[in-house]
């Protein structure tokens, strides 16, 4: 069966928010890159990006997805793929799958999760955002994990016997089952949370402020703050996950699991 994964990443990319993709084109920026250094400048606000379903958001689409994908793709390789094929990225699914080895690889071996060789890229965007959320939770004692659990709003018996589930020796369990043991209310707020935290350490305050407008827009304030102390650890085992990483890896991590959570968190109540 032919590979459809990138045409599913630029479909996301040709009708996602204005906000959205602004934050995530700016994700992909670096230095050492004059590609996306052209590419952001072109864009300096969420008010240059042309408006979902045109055509000029659908050849701006190509050129993220073209990003991402090069940033995803060993040097060589990519160099050998232009010239067979004139097109050397990665399919965004190996780009995925890549990027759950790294956050599962990061976890102790008899910790974790038994990766799929064959997945959807749906699933391999909930396995993404699972293993950010579980990651959170490495070499914690189920006690300490039970109080994180209890803050973010879960009942003391609840946040109890879910804190099993994530204790030392645990192995990863899955967007699914992460949903039955948390809620599908908690997981998908601690997604959009993370999303918009990690919005703020990639780009600003401001840009973090205006995601959050969009994405959170119905959440209590109170509720939203109950996530908070989740989110940080989420944030804190990312940061440790992409300080070992790879230059790439550091862009692509981050802009991936960012284009993972705002898709699963749409899917979460149909699990």
């Amino acid at each position: 069966m032919r590979d459809q994964s990138d045409k599913y990443l630029v479909e996301f990319l040709s009708k996602c928010g204005n906000v959205e993709l602004h934050a995530l084109l700016n994700m992909l920026r670096s230095r050492f890159s004059l590609v996306s250094k052209k590419l952001v400048n072109r864009y300096p606000n969420q008010d240059n990006i042309p408006d979902a379903g045109s055509q000029r958001r659908a050849e701006l689409a190509e050129e993220i997805a073209n990003l991402l994908r090069w940033y995803g793709s060993n040097a060589l390789a990519y160099a050998w793929r232009r010239i067979a094929h004139k097109d050397g990225g990665t399919k965004y699914h190996k780009i995925l799958r890549d990027t759950a080895k790294v956050l599962n690889n990061f976890r102790k071996r008899k910790c974790r999760m038994q990766l799929p060789r064959v997945a959807s890229v749906e699933e391999w965007e909930g396995l993404v955002c699972a293993l950010l959320v579980e990651n959170a939770f490495k070499n914690k004692r189920p006690e300490n994990i039970a109080v994180i659990l209890k803050e973010a709003g879960l009942e003391k018996e609840a946040a109890a016997e879910a804190a099993k589930k994530f204790g030392p020796g645990a192995t990863s369990v899955g967007l699914p089952i992460l949903v039955k043991i948390l809620g599908k209310r908690t997981v998908k707020l601690i997604i959009e949370e993370v999303i918009v935290k990690m919005t703020q350490r990639r780009l600003g305050k401001d840009a973090a402020l205006r995601l959050a407008k969009r994405l959170l827009i119905k959440v209590p304030q109170k509720t939203a703050a109950r996530t908070l102390i989740i989110v940080g650890w989420v944030l804190f085992a990312l940061d440790a996950v992409c300080f070992l990483a790879s230059p790439a890896r550091r862009i692509v991590i981050p802009a991936v699991s960012f284009i993972s959570g705002l898709q699963t968190r749409k899917r979460i109540d149909n699990l």
